[in-house]
């Protein structure tokens, strides 16, 4: 009867495997973060875009404005019939009891360029038609890598990465 001895793995042959990990980990790794902050500005200008065409179809179910107004660090939607204090419609504030539909910050490392939104004051507006005006909004990440999300005055929203 022969008996066979089990024989393990040597400490130089474990080195040698954790020595090809760590190599191959240099690699990948600085593509993943790239990845995640590209993927973060895609996300963002998606979310947009999703809430734009929300704000469309609630102008026209709502019969009446709904404003979408632009900061740095994010946007906000609201319906704006005039149930705010002042009692007048369309007047781009959300006073009173008007709903606010989004309050959206934008993700870390994402923000809005306002130097490069050509919409009056920031702000945009669809009518109960669903019509806005022509105009557009940038959004940015720490790469500086950006997408131009562009409304056209029937409200189709189009994004460009530039």
């Amino acid at each position: 009867m022969m008996i066979h001895k089990s024989r393990g793995l040597t400490l130089f042959e474990v080195l040698v495997v954790l020595g090809i990990l760590a190599i191959l980990a240099a690699f990948v790794a600085p593509n993943i973060v790239g990845w995640r902050t590209n993927m973060k500005l895609r996300g963002a200008a998606n979310n947009l875009k999703g809430d734009l065409e929300m704000a469309k179809a609630r102008a026209i179910r709502e019969n009446n404005y709904v404003v979408i107004r632009f900061g740095n660090n994010g946007y906000d939607i609201f319906i704006d019939n005039g149930a705010g204090d002042d009692g007048v419609p369309g007047n781009w504030i959300p006073d009173g009891e008007e709903q606010i539909l989004r309050d959206r910050e934008m993700p870390t490392g994402v923000r809005i360029d306002l130097g490069d939104t050509t919409f009056s004051n920031e702000r945009t507006r669809y009518s109960s038609r669903g019509h806005t005006t022509n105009g557009h909004t940038v959004l940015v990440n720490e790469k500086n890598e950006k997408i131009q999300v562009t409304l056209n005055q029937l409200g189709k929203i189009t994004l460009e990465k530039l």
